[in-house]
Formats: structure tokens, C-alpha cells, sequence
């Protein structure tokens, strides 16, 4: 018997699925989203390309709030900040949690905040926290429906934090548009929406996905030196 892979074989290995989490259609509904160990490496890099164009220094903490079902979109972000040489704070994106954000920021010094939602804004609230005052200095990067929230504040670096369907988009400090992944999407802005086909093999490949998000794309490098595409949202 023949027992030597073939290099199908080895790719079809290389993409089963490790876990599995959820994103949304245009219409809302909640999609099983498969992922691999490859797809989770590729996504990595990518986030480690973005948190590379700012000024963190080793050791910086970095805060994520998250729920279990968002693992899939922010576990490859939780191993680049390993990757930089800063380390991870976690909570739950909850009114429940907020609690516990509020004692984080308190007793770490935190340098940026990634997934602030809504949620964590109303129990940070509840709890007669500003979250503004809260997140004073820290670089944050909001949901979109966190972001309006913050963003008219001078004192925080508010950006962008935004999942394209499947795909994850994150701003740089010069806030020309959210970055996503060129090298594992192809991400287009047909009739004011945006639209994304894979680039390489993945687990539950996407070609001309319509997200029902509307915005443009920007390609070329950003000021920041990343070549990553940028989104930036219509009004």
C-alpha cells in the first residue's frame, strides 16, 4: 500500500476544521462559519501586520472583550498580540461583564481596548461609570455600534473595529479606513456594497459574497506602510 500523501491529500489536512464559530449574512441571520489551524495562522499575520503600525511597547497590556461565538474572528488577534510581545486582558462583550472591564482598566495600565460594544458601554453606565473618562489615552477600536459613542471624544483614539461577513476589518493609527486582509480576500464595492470572494482555500470558501454593508474600498499603501486594502463605511 501506498501511504504517501499526495499534495491534495495534505492541503485537504491543512484546512479541516479545528473549530467553528458564526457570522452574518445581509440579512442578519447567523451563519456557521468553519475554521482551520491555516486559516487562524493567515489571519494572524494579518493582525500582527496591523498591530505592528503602532507604537505598542513589549509588555503593553491589551484588553479584548469578546463572546464565546466570536472566537473564530478574534482568536488569530488574541495570538498576534502574543506574537508582538504585549499581553492579553479578557472580558466578556456584556452588560454583565462590565463590571470586571471597569476593575481591568483600573488596575492594568492599559494600552488600547479591542472590541468595545455597545454592551460593555450600557454596564460600564449602569454601573455610574463614564466609559469615556474610562478610556481616556487608551487607543480603542469600537464595534460599529460602540463607535459612534466614542468617537466624538479628543482623548481617546477611537477606530474602527468591524467584521465584513466572515472577515475581520481593523483601522491604524491614521485612520484612512479599516484594513482587511488582502492576501485572503478580495474585497470590492459593488453598487455601494461591499462584496468579498476568497483568495486562497478555506474551509468554506466565498466567491462574490454580498455582506449588505455599504461602503467603498481604497487599495494602495497606507500611510502607515501597510498595503492591506482600507474600507471605509457610506455615511
Amino acid at each position: 500500500m501506498n501511504n504517501q500523501a499526495t499534495s491534495s491529500d495534505i492541503t485537504n489536512t491543512a484546512l479541516q476544521p479545528v473549530t467553528y464559530g458564526r457570522y452574518f449574512d445581509a440579512k442578519g441571520k447567523r451563519i456557521v462559519l468553519p475554521f482551520s489551524y491555516t486559516e487562524l495562522e493567515r489571519t494572524r499575520r494579518f493582525a500582527l501586520r496591523l498591530l505592528n503600525s503602532f507604537h505598542f511597547r513589549t509588555g503593553n497590556n491589551i484588553l479584548i472583550t469578546a463572546l464565546l461565538d466570536q472566537a473564530v474572528q478574534l482568536m488569530p488577534v488574541e495570538r498576534a498580540i502574543y506574537a508582538a510581545g504585549l499581553v492579553l486582558v479578557s472580558a466578556d462583550s456584556s452588560i454583565y461583564d462590565a463590571k470586571r472591564v471597569e476593575s481591568i482598566i483600573r488596575r492594568f495600565e492599559l494600552s488600547a481596548a479591542i472590541n468595545t460594544t455597545s454592551a460593555t458601554l450600557d454596564g460600564l453606565e449602569q454601573l455610574g461609570h463614564d466609559p469615556k473618562t474610562l478610556f481616556t489615552g487608551l487607543t480603542v477600536w469600537a464595534a460599529p455600534c460602540a463607535y459612534d459613542r466614542l468617537i466624538d471624544y479628543p482623548e481617546t483614539s477611537v477606530l474602527r473595529y468591524m467584521e465584513i461577513g466572515p472577515a475581520i476589518a481593523m483601522e491604524c493609527p491614521y485612520k484612512n479606513g479599516a484594513h482587511i486582509d488582502r492576501f485572503e480576500w478580495q474585497v470590492e464595492s459593488m453598487d455601494d456594497e461591499l462584496v468579498l470572494s476568497s483568495r486562497v482555500e478555506r474551509c468554506a470558501d466565498f466567491f462574490q459574497y454580498r455582506t449588505g454593508i455599504r461602503g467603498v474600498v481604497h487599495h494602495g499603501s497606507c500611510q502607515c506602510g501597510n498595503p492591506d486594502p482600507r474600507i471605509i463605511l457610506s455615511e
